[in-house]
């Protein structure tokens, strides 16, 4: 049984589903019909980091990811500027989202992380070509 319906997103899986335009929300719905999904507002600079030497695409993405979230597919978390300042290492998205993991699902195609949050005792979810594994 899942213990939550709320689940975080990788970036990975945000620019996989913008490259493949593939609707990464109904492949989770039929593991978890009641999904609700979130993203960390530090996703957005880890995607302006990753696509800063291609601008073009870079806003391409952010619109993208603008619709989806007035669509309501989404809503955005505020990462405390408290958790920011007591830690540095929660300056990284991946240890983010292990902190985060005690209350959310990840949503995450990175091997090392799933792991991560798995030694934790929390829950991933992957995304697969049929669909998506919860574990």
């Amino acid at each position: 049984m899942v213990r939550s319906n709320k689940i975080l997103i990788d970036t990975n899986i945000l620019l996989y589903m913008y490259d493949n335009k593939k609707d990464i929300f109904d492949a989770v719905r039929v593991v978890i019909p009641n999904a609700e999904f979130y993203i960390l507002d530090k996703v957005f600079i880890e995607i302006d980091r990753v696509y800063k030497n291609k601008p073009t695409k870079l806003r391409l993405i952010k619109n993208y990811l603008k619709k989806l979230e007035s669509l309501k597919k989404f809503e955005i978390i505020k990462v405390p500027v408290e958790l920011l300042e007591t830690k540095m290492k929660y300056s990284k998205i991946d240890n983010l989202l292990i902190y985060y993991s005690n209350k959310y699902i990840i949503y995450t195609n990175d091997r090392i992380l799933k792991e991560k949050i798995k030694i934790k005792g929390n829950k991933t979810l992957t995304l697969k070509t049929n669909g998506v594994l919860l574990s």
